[in-house]
């Protein structure tokens, strides 16, 4: 009776273990449900079309062109230009250089620099002079028509304002020299050292 009671008691044993052995594998196998990693969830994103995008990117200003009016002009075998612009507009140094200057009048059919009639219209001259180039401006009447910014003496770099057109006067060229111009400005250009004459047309004429 012990050896078979000894039996059973190792029968019923061995059933407990197995039993709590195949629970083990079976936690191991499945995992608990809060530790379950979730599959992401994929938005596509929004791409713009790529007609805009390009468009956006390779899009150029609009060039403005320069409100000027400009034509060669010849006197005396000698080229100049003849220039128009609305009144408003600001006349701008082509290039670095000194500014001069000299106001003249007519006076009893003479041209006379540094005269004082008050009766009679003054004329400006602005010059222009750098190592290399020399331009003279030559617009219409102080006051009236023409407004100096740079005074006589004034170091300017390309670009800076020269004088500013404030009447629709014409050119100093048409009282002294030639009664059929209308331009408001005549210009002349040349070139340093030796004072060798310069087309001053493609300075205003522009690209």
């Amino acid at each position: 009776m012990r050896r078979g009671g000894l039996a059973t008691a190792l029968s019923i044993a061995l059933g407990v273990l197995i039993g709590i052995g195949a629970a083990v594998g079976l936690s191991r196998a499945t995992p608990p449900a809060a530790l379950v990693t979730p599959e992401p969830s994929i938005i596509p994103a929004t791409i713009p079309p790529p007609g805009a995008s390009a468009a956006a990117t390779t899009a150029s200003p609009t060039r403005t062109p320069l409100p000027i009016i400009v034509s060669a002009y010849s006197y005396g075998g000698r080229r100049y230009a003849a220039l128009t612009t609305p009144v408003g507009f600001m006349y701008a140094a082509p290039f670095a250089g000194t500014v001069q200057v000299r106001t003249y009048q007519l006076i009893g059919g003479e041209i006379r620099l540094g005269s004082n009639v008050p009766s009679q219209p003054f004329f400006p001259y602005i010059t222009l002079t750098s190592a290399e180039r020399r331009i003279v401006y030559r617009p219409g009447a102080l006051d009236s028509d023409t407004q100096i910014v740079a005074p006589d003496g004034a170091k300017l770099d390309a670009g800076a304002p020269l004088y500013k057109v404030i009447g629709a006067g014409a050119s100093s060229w048409r009282t002294f020299y030639d009664p059929s111009v209308t331009a408001q400005l005549i210009v002349s250009l040349a070139a340093l050292p030796g004072d060798a004459e310069l087309d001053p047309v493609p300075l205003f004429a522009g690209p």
